[in-house]
């Protein structure tokens, strides 16, 4: 039975959890949405967790995450931070989604970043964190202190598979909200331009974060990203093409 008009899936970054989409959830609770922010799957525990994670555990959790609030909804969007932002693409690849909202999607690495992960994976397990690229000062992301390699090759062919499935949503119309950082040290800018060279204009609408960095839902505009989030999930336009 349908209790809530629209539910919200919402999708937290690589390494990190859901601390840092906790906000952007609380403002949507408080604006009458119904929101599932599950902590995916290999996060929130030891990055060796990670490492034994396929991406196929994780786009399942996404799709799970889905079917909970379509359960409960008559409709249901999503919405997800980087490697979330990706995941919030692939559901709506696979499920019948009113609304995406991406903030610094994650659709491509840095040039050889995913060969390199796998070389290197087979010598040593980690690199540096990724973590934390925000610019407000004070403000931290909770996240692995350590990247495990071959967590990012799982990360590289997830990007590749849902660059593969955006032709689906163009076809079929989805409205989609992109928020883009003015600098962002994690993700090339190729990785949002992905996203906007395939879908058209009359279904993508572009919001430009200039004093953010990648974590942008922690950082200086977070406000503007859960105001102007929650307008577009309120009357999201163009409205779905019917599949």
């Amino acid at each position: 039975m349908h209790t809530s008009a629209m539910g919200i899936a919402v999708f937290h970054g690589f390494t990190s959890t859901r601390a840092s989409m906790e906000p952007v959830a609380e403002s949507l609770r408080e604006a009458g949405f119904t929101v599932d922010l599950p902590l995916l799957p290999g996060h929130g525990t030891r990055w060796q967790d990670l490492n034994r994670t396929s991406r196929h555990e994780i786009t399942r959790a996404a799709l799970a995450s889905y079917d909970r609030l379509a359960a409960r909804c008559a409709a249901v969007a999503t919405v997800g931070l980087s490697m979330g932002g990706s995941l919030a693409l692939h559901v709506a690849a696979h499920r019948r989604v009113e609304a995406v909202a991406v903030i610094n999607p994650g659709l491509r690495l840095a040039p050889l970043t995913g060969p390199t992960a796998w070389a290197l994976g087979r010598f040593r397990p980690t690199v540096a964190s990724i973590a934390g690229d925000i610019a407000k000062p004070g403000v931290t992301e909770e996240a692995y202190a350590r990247t495990p390699l071959r967590a990012v090759v799982q990360l590289d062919r997830l990007f590749a598979q849902v660059r593969g499935e955006l032709p689906e949503l163009r076809r079929r119309g989805t409205p989609v909200l992109l928020f883009r950082s003015g600098t962002d040290d994690v993700l090339p800018p190729s990785s949002a331009n992905t996203l906007i060279k395939i879908l058209g204009e009359d279904q993508l609408r572009v919001v430009d974060l200039p004093r953010s960095r990648h974590v942008a839902t922690l950082d200086y505009e977070a406000d503007t990203i859960q105001r102007q989030l929650r307008d577009f999930l309120r009357s999201p336009a163009p409205c779905p093409r019917a599949l």
